[in-house]
């Protein structure tokens, strides 16, 4: 009887090298590698599919690093100069696999067309897509792209790794152990900021730059006295372009901004995107045009309900990233309360007694000291203005929030959807790794791993 091979995750890796983001684009399957995913998906298929993706399944898998034998050749290290002697392979290794196991996780993908017909598969291991197939499509000139005997040979491999989890997933024992051995870098958790920011002043610093005492008093102050209500604000029945501009030009003297002796109109255009869909004449980008008249309320009128403007950014008064702008929204109320009419929430009795009109709404969750100087100020000038997650700034002022910890195949940001309500609105995210675990990994709520199911009848 013919021995298996050993699995070990130094093989593994050096099959998962021949693939990369060109597997991920779907074609046309050759037979080999149809046939070699049949097996896989047969062994899954009492699996039930994820919560939030019925077509997807998943498992975690555990795979020794072996010896050092099934590292990379010493020998053929030493003749490339990647290392010059045996302690200095040995310590390699040691660096590449320092635990004694390593985890993957598996995740297939099956989908079916309307006439109950297979249309796709796909099959991901670690951090790679091995296969993404088109099953309904014809011969073309579409081919698989590469790495075929690797993926062929991968999918054989999965296929008895699977199997074993399968089991441990029957007789009870997988869900206990992922959750109890899934290293840290493969789990998502939830620490105190005022955990982080003790340990990490300087992330403090620069998070807290130019918020002053006072500032942040006043800001409380107004938070308090539920000011931040739009139902409490008023609203300017007519407004121009002007008034735009001129509301953007007390943002910029609350922010501290010094070039006090430009025009408004020219201090939005020294900070703001530029992308102003036509409004001054002077923007760019799409739906740029010769602007309006800036004084005229129906001009005004007549671009903001504009249906066919779009496609720049006109409210983005302080540019930045996709993430680090700050935004001055102008609202109407309009089209909010006849839809809430037309789906029966409200009468259009009830309607004709709420506020109706604009009013600025200040976007900048993550750009807060600015947000709330920006807020401020035009708080203070009488104008009618909302900030937008004005809870979730203050509670980053005040520490009380938590930071959401991801996992290190995921970039941490727009993570907020990882997260239960029960943590409140996460914000922020960060990856951890040796030092901070030993700095505060006692602190760390790691959230429960989603329970691998056996489908129910």
């Amino acid at each position: 009887m013919q021995m298996k091979e050993k699995i070990t995750a130094p093989k593994i890796d050096n099959l998962l090298r021949y693939f990369d983001r060109e597997h991920m684009n779907p074609s046309v399957p050759s037979q080999r590698i149809a046939a070699a995913m049949e097996p896989l998906f047969s062994v899954l298929s009492e699996l039930a599919p994820l919560k939030n993706n019925n077509e997807a399944k998943a498992v975690w898998i555990e795979i020794s690093r072996g010896t050092i034998e099934d590292y990379e050749s010493f020998e053929n290290m030493l003749e490339w100069g990647e290392v010059e002697s045996y302690a200095e392979y040995e310590e390699r290794w040691h660096e590449d696999y320092p635990d004694e196991t390593c985890w993957y996780r598996l995740v297939t993908v099956e989908s079916f067309n309307r006439d109950g017909a297979l249309g796709f598969r796909a099959v991901a291991f670690g951090d790679k897509t091995i296969i993404s197939a088109d099953m309904d499509r014809e011969d073309s000139d579409d081919t698989y792209c590469g790495a075929e005997d690797q993926a062929v040979e991968l999918c054989g491999i999965l296929t008895d790794l699977a199997d074993e989890s399968m089991e441990k997933i029957r007789n009870g024992t997988y869900n206990d152990h992922v959750n109890a051995a899934l290293p840290y870098p493969f789990r998502t958790g939830v620490v105190r900021r005022s955990v982080v920011w003790e340990k990490e002043p300087e992330w403090k610093e620069q998070s807290m730059e130019g918020l002053t005492p006072e500032t942040l008093a006043a800001f409380k102050t107004l938070l308090d006295a539920g000011m931040n209500d739009r139902l409490k604000i008023g609203r300017l029945k007519s407004m121009t372009a002007n008034d735009f501009f001129r509301a953007c030009a007390i943002g910029y003297d609350g922010c501290g901004y010094q070039d006090t002796d430009l025009s408004p109109v020219d201090r939005y255009f020294a900070h703001a995107d530029g992308r102003d869909e036509g409004l001054s004449g002077r923007g760019y980008g799409l739906n740029a045009g010769p602007g309006i008249d800036l004084n005229d309320p129906e001009a005004w009128k007549k671009w903001y309900f504009d249906i066919d403007r779009g496609g720049g950014h006109p409210w983005e008064v302080i540019r930045g990233g996709n993430s680090t702008h700050l935004d001055l929204y102008v609202s109407h109320d309009g089209h909010r309360l006849n839809h809430r009419i037309k789906t029966g929430k409200i009468t259009k009795e009830e309607a004709e007694s709420l506020p109706c009109g604009f009013f600025f709404m200040v976007m900048g969750l993550h750009r807060p000291v600015e947000a709330v100087k920006f807020y401020l100020a035009l708080s203070a000038a009488g104008l009618p203005v909302v900030l937008r997650d004005a809870k979730e700034i203050l509670a980053r002022f005040e520490e009380t929030d938590h930071i959401g910890i991801v996992p290190h195949n995921i970039i941490p940001k727009y993570c907020e959807g990882m997260f239960p309500a029960e943590y409140g609105k996460v914000v922020d995210f960060m990856h951890v790794y040796e030092e901070e675990i030993e700095e505060f990994g006692d602190q760390i709520i790691w959230l429960p791993m989603e329970q691998a199911e056996l489908k129910q009848e």
